[in-house]
């Protein structure tokens, strides 16, 4: 495994599937940008995303640097593999008024928070998270 910076985009469901995929693909069009789709059988509890995270992180041809988080269901396994990297970033777009302590961990616990918002170009929703991938050296628009 190398150690370039990576940014790691934790989908909810597939792709294909997914409500926010414009921005997720806006994303992706960095080199330094990966997807991890969920497993097919969804499993939660603090080992279970430890052993899920240090397969991604095999799997990875870089170090997650970032984190990007859009569904609180998925924080465990977003907290464990920050927990890997000594200056990785968590990234939470969770739906506002979610309330659940998940999402209440989540938006805690990020560094950068983003909106599900459906106004304008995913290019012009994601200039936040753009703005922050280039100061971190990660990718540029």
């Amino acid at each position: 495994m190398t150690t370039a910076p990576l940014c790691v985009l934790l989908l909810p469901r597939a792709l294909d599937e997914f409500a926010r995929a414009d921005e997720a693909r806006d994303l992706l069009r960095a080199p330094a940008v990966v997807a991890v789709e969920p497993a097919r059988v969804a499993r939660s509890g603090e080992l279970v995303s430890a052993i899920q995270a240090r397969r991604v992180i095999h799997k990875l041809h870089g170090a997650p640097r970032v984190v990007v988080l859009y569904d609180a269901l998925q924080y465990p396994l977003a907290r464990a593999l920050v927990s890997r990297g000594e200056e990785s970033e968590l990234w939470y777009g969770g739906g506002e008024g979610e309330a659940t302590v998940l999402h209440d961990l989540a938006a805690q616990r990020a560094a950068l928070r983003f909106g599900a918002s459906r106004d304008g170009a995913a290019f012009q929703r994601n200039a936040p998270l753009w703005e922050r991938l280039e100061e971190l050296g990660i990718a540029r628009r």
